[in-house]
């Protein structure tokens, strides 16, 4: 898991549980900030029962609240059992109004004297006092708390059935990104490793005194390649080091009369890019930009401006037919534009020109910050 991702769900779950907090402790203490009109005259230690009984009614409609949130409704939505949900619900509703009843029969019995005081001067309180189960209005609020209760948990539980889909979806796709990007890695490796073998195998037919150095540099390219390359990132001067040497190698078989520039600047060693990502565009340089007889001049240039890094690449072209001829079609600059989508969405451009006579590649990569 990325760790921009674990972040962000530990930012969520923190939220998500202050959320419940604040919610349940104005549930609970709203009924007492605003208590009914019949109330106000309680004795103390009747008010304080009725607390003590509200607050337990609280914490059962709390547990069927989670009980909702995870069990019920999520079975609903995996099952469609539809008449046991309803069933299961009523069930709850009758627990509540009967604990309710119960609690109110209590309290009347040990203050009957009183609310037979107060009915004398309120008609609606001595139908109050005169009742042995709940009242209508009693009955019509727990029947709304209740509701409200079920309807909360039960959208919440379809809400996180949606996150968990999406993220569910997301780990599909960030899956199958790293695969896609280890195959175009392993494309990438093949391709470079079989021109390397035909450059070492034409030094060692003419008998090169350089070709135990270019051996040398192979092994160095290729420990690199092995052992760092795997990595999701490298630090951009172990990639120039790494092109370095693989421009070092091609020079090996290379007339006099073609000149390589490879520019580039002291760079700080915290800055990190993904692996063998420019190397298609050098490779393509060699491959298009040398020609036996006639000169030739292959520019290659990496600048690092804040987060911006910047890479230049100009070779000529030669004779090339018409299906060689290097539009950016080719197997190793369509995965190298593909691994650019993969890894820098939105945070590149890439511009090839592609003439007659020239193939210049302008590449601008915004980093990330370390």
């Amino acid at each position: 898991m990325p760790l921009d991702r674990a972040l962000h769900l530990h930012v969520l779950l923190n939220f998500k549980i202050w959320i419940h907090l604040t919610g349940w402790a104005a549930f609970i203490v709203s009924p007492f900030l605003f208590p009914l009109p019949f109330l106000k005259p309680l004795p103390a230690y009747a008010f304080q029962y009725l607390v003590y009984s509200r607050i337990g009614i609280d914490l059962l409609l709390m547990g069927i609240f989670y009980f909702n949130l995870f069990r019920l409704t999520p079975r609903l939505i995996s099952h469609n059992n539809t008449l046991s949900f309803i069933l299961i619900l009523f069930g709850f509703l009758m627990l509540i109004i009967v604990i309710d009843s119960f609690s109110f029969i209590f309290l009347k019995k040990h203050l009957q004297g009183f609310f037979l005081e107060v009915s004398k001067i309120d008609p609606i309180r001595k139908d109050l006092a005169s009742s042995r189960f709940l009242s209508p209005p009693q009955l019509i609020t727990n029947i709304i708390v209740f509701a409200l209760i079920i309807l909360v948990s039960s959208l919440l539980a379809v809400l996180d059935d949606r996150l968990r889909q999406k993220a569910y979806s997301q780990d599909i796709i960030y899956e199958k990104v790293k695969s896609e990007l280890a195959i175009l890695k392993l494309q990438i490796s093949p391709h470079f490793l079989f021109n390397t073998l035909n450059n070492i195998r034409w030094l060692t037919r003419t008998k090169s005194d350089q070709a135990e150095k270019s051996i040398i540099e192979l092994s160095d390219i290729l420990r690199y390649m092995l052992y760092q390359a795997v990595h999701e990132q490298v630090y951009l001067r172990e990639e120039i080091n790494y092109l370095t040497k693989y421009i070092n190698l091609q020079k090996l078989r290379i007339s006099p009369h073609v000149k390589i520039d490879f520019f580039h600047e002291a760079l700080p060693g915290h800055i990190k890019i993904e692996p063998l990502l420019l190397l298609p565009f050098v490779e393509n340089a060699f491959k298009f930009g040398i020609h036996s007889e006639t000169h030739s001049a292959i520019t290659i240039a990496i600048q690092l401006t804040d987060k911006e890094l910047f890479f230049f690449c100009i070779n000529p072209c030669f004779d090339l037919p018409s299906h060689e001829f290097p539009n950016g079609s080719g197997l190793g600059l369509q995965n190298v534009k593909r691994r650019l989508d993969l890894y820098y969405p939105m945070k590149h451009s890439l511009l090839i020109e592609s003439t007659l006579s020239q193939f210049i590649v302008n590449l601008r990569i915004t980093l990330a910050n370390e």
